[in-house]
């Protein structure tokens, strides 16, 4: 091997031989070369263990994001179908809803009945319901003369929307909840137009009933009594606050009562008078009576003197 550290011309003062000092200066050259070579595929070795390592790291970290990713997927997939669930339950508690009556029945009958005043009498109450039919507006035709198709941001339905195997997924049709309107009919007999105009404004007060109205009141015989017979319709409030209703039958029942409680007062009181009346007349028939058994015993003196 030629090294390009041999010198060409002799050492100075030298007395080696030419061959030993090329010998030698070969070897030096050789052990740099391999010191240097080992050098270099130990940096290589270590390159290559240090990447390796970094890598089986990534690979690592890249597993548990994929692991974590399936662990949230799955997390959202229970959050879709709970979603689903939701919904499917508030619609079905909408329709519940909806059938359940928002006012009570007694509720109503304790508004018509505490209003009417005691001299009125209640001939007939009906409840009539009818279902609100909504109205679908239809979109406005193209220029072709059809119909625009509805926009929407869910995923398209049909055709649009079957897979690879030419299904198409189930569509959900979702049920809405019914609407019903309640119209009240009153009809009743009562002395005189007054009474029916009180109770006229009475049922415009309350918070139950709207658009009350009278459709006619006419006069009416009913033996020897000259009585007016009307009719009264009116509408149920869709919305009625339970603490609005409960005021308003509490201060009925408490009106009711007072009056219940004067009505006993003025019937003792007269029932007092009557029984005064009545301990009077029993006293004046005893002082009369008196008298005349005085006036015949001075009677049956005088003929006795005789």
């Amino acid at each position: 091997m030629r090294s390009l550290l041999k010198s060409s011309a002799p050492a100075p003062n030298s007395f080696l031989p030419q061959d030993y000092i090329n010998d030698r200066t070969d070897a030096r050259a050789n052990i740099l070369t391999l010191t240097l070579f080992a050098i270099t595929m130990a940096g290589v070795v270590g390159a290559f263990f240090v990447t390796n390592r970094h890598w089986q790291s990534l690979r690592q970290q890249q597993l548990e994001v994929n692991a974590e990713y399936e662990l949230e997927g799955k997390k959202i997939s229970q959050l879709k179908e709970l979603d689903t669930q939701r919904s499917a339950i508030m619609e079905k508690a909408e329709i519940t809803a909806a059938l359940v009556e928002k006012l009570p029945r007694w509720a109503v009958l304790g508004e018509v009945t505490l209003r009417m005043p005691k001299s009125m009498r209640l001939d007939q109450f009906l409840i009539k319901s009818q279902r609100v039919v909504p109205v679908v507006v239809a979109a406005a035709p193209g220029p072709g003369g059809k119909a625009p198709a509805p926009q929407t941001l869910s995923k398209p339905t049909g055709a649009a929307s079957k897979d690879p195997k030419g299904k198409a997924p189930a569509e959900r049709v979702k049920v809405e909840a019914p609407r019903f309107d309640y119209a009240v009919t009153i009809e009743g007999t009562a002395d005189d137009n007054n009474l029916v105009a009180d109770y006229l404004t009475s049922l415009k007060r309350s918070p139950v009933f709207d658009k009350v109205e009278l459709p006619y009141i006419k006069v009416a015989r009913e033996g020897d009594r000259e009585l007016r017979k009307f009719q009264i319709t009116a509408t149920l409030r869709g919305t009625v606050g339970t603490g609005e209703l409960a005021a308003s039958l509490q201060d009925l029942v408490n009106t009711r009562a007072s009056e219940l409680k004067q009505a006993r007062v003025d019937e003792q009181e007269k029932l007092a008078e009557q029984a005064t009346s009545r301990e009077k007349a029993r006293s004046a028939a005893m002082a009369a009576g008196t008298e005349l058994e005085g006036t015949d015993v001075s009677i049956d003196q005088q003929g006795a003197h005789r």
